[in-house]
């Protein structure tokens, strides 16, 4: 992780009314701006109880690089920034974000093998309709974003090639009653 001072506040104090007694008083806070994949260690996704024997039991890793709470003054909103590397023929299962949003960016991956499918809505959170879910084939450089209040799927369809994935998950400023 690399950390590098970022300016908190700039007050000018004075010691009398001549102003070449005057001085500013800064205060550093250190803030994580850089996270090494080499430093960062996946933990296995789970397997759903719902996935069918057609569709294997291959997982992939997920690591989470930064996790920056709301401030104080809700002048900005929180958010959880990681990885994601599907091997080949790996599910990412069905997962509703809930009250927060979530993008994805494609990285690595064979040109449109990795799908990514939404859910309704209007279905109860973490649900995927395999029959009304929107289904989009992806590659190297696309994005998705995963609206509050939806749930969405990963699979890699490649034979032979990892996906990379990064994600943002972006938190509300507030969570909205009876969500959690």
């Amino acid at each position: 992780m690399i950390l590098v001072f970022q300016f908190s506040q700039d007050i000018l104090f004075c010691v009398s009314n001549h102003t070449s007694n005057c001085f500013h008083s800064i205060t550093f806070v250190l803030a994580e701006v850089v996270a090494y994949a080499s430093g960062m260690e996946g933990s296995n996704l789970p397997i759903s109880k719902k996935r069918k024997k057609t569709e294997g039991r291959v997982t992939g890793k997920a690591a989470q690089a930064f996790n920056i709470a709301n401030d104080e003054n809700d002048d900005y909103v929180g958010y959880i920034m990681g990885n994601l590397i599907l091997p080949p023929k790996g599910i990412k299962d069905s997962e509703s974000v809930g009250p927060c949003a979530q993008t994805f960016t494609v990285c690595l991956s064979q040109p449109k093998a990795i799908e990514v499918a939404f859910g309704d809505p209007d279905q109860p959170d973490g649900e995927l309709d395999d029959e009304t879910a929107q289904r989009f084939l992806l590659g190297p450089g696309d994005m998705f974003r995963v609206p509050p209040g939806n749930s969405y799927r990963l699979e890699n369809h490649s034979d032979v090639t990892d996906c990379l994935l990064t994600w943002t998950i972006i938190r509300p400023r507030s969570v909205p009653q009876g969500r959690s």
